[in-house]
């Protein structure tokens, strides 16, 4: 999980959401269409750095969805239609494995990616596992919760996070290592972040010290 900033809702879906207001009628997510679901959908991923809110793997419009917080079903249309509220998760359909978004569901997670300190709750395994934090007591519990609930270290991400760590392979000095470090902790010419950053970011200050 990496900490995400939430940023400006795009215009048309402030206009779409102020007329629905003024008429009173279809004012909930489930009405939204696009162009105005279309431009949510693709102004998370930029803010996101086309990385899943959850697992960090590789996302397009393609192979996600928009994702509520707080479930769309379970709030009222308020918060239903609030950006805040809103992510880019991987999963397009149902018969995408269940993790992250498609795992989740209805349930509540008690870690967010809304959490500027979010990144503080986990740690990384050498066999790409994500676990709980052991220097972050008060926290483990919340974060065991919602690797559970998101289906964390389900097979596919576990995988993903090997193949992601052999970017290290060649990093043998600390100069190396502050520099792969500096790729990882920003966005590409094209706005995306390397997949499964945080996990490389983790490894690279364990073993080399680096911040």
């Amino acid at each position: 999980m990496k900490y995400i900033q939430k940023r400006k809702e795009p215009q048309n879906f402030s206009d779409w959401k102020d007329t629905q207001k003024s008429i009173n009628v279809n004012y909930h997510y489930r009405y939204l269409l696009n162009p105005e679901k279309r431009s949510v959908h693709s102004f998370l991923l930029i803010e996101q750095g086309y990385i899943c809110c959850y697992c960090c793997k590789r996302v397009e419009q393609s192979n996600s969805h928009i994702e509520h917080l707080a479930p769309q079903s379970k709030t009222d249309a308020e918060l239903s239609l609030d950006y805040i509220n809103m992510l880019g998760s991987c999963g397009r359909d149902p018969d995408w494995p269940e993790y992250c978004g498609n795992k989740k569901q209805n349930l509540a997670i008690a870690v967010s990616p809304l959490q500027s300190n979010c990144e503080d709750f986990f740690t990384y395994s050498s066999n790409g596992e994500i676990v709980p934090n052991t220097k972050n007591l008060a926290g483990q519990k919340d974060a065991e919760t919602t690797i559970e609930v998101l289906g964390l270290n389900h097979y596919d991400l576990t995988q993903g996070r090997i193949q992601a760590l052999k970017a290290l392979e060649g990093v043998m000095t600390q100069e190396e290592a502050e520099l792969l470090a500096q790729f990882c902790k920003k966005m590409d010419a094209q706005g995306r972040y390397q997949p499964f950053c945080n996990a490389i970011l983790y490894y690279l200050k364990d073993y080399f010290g680096v911040d």
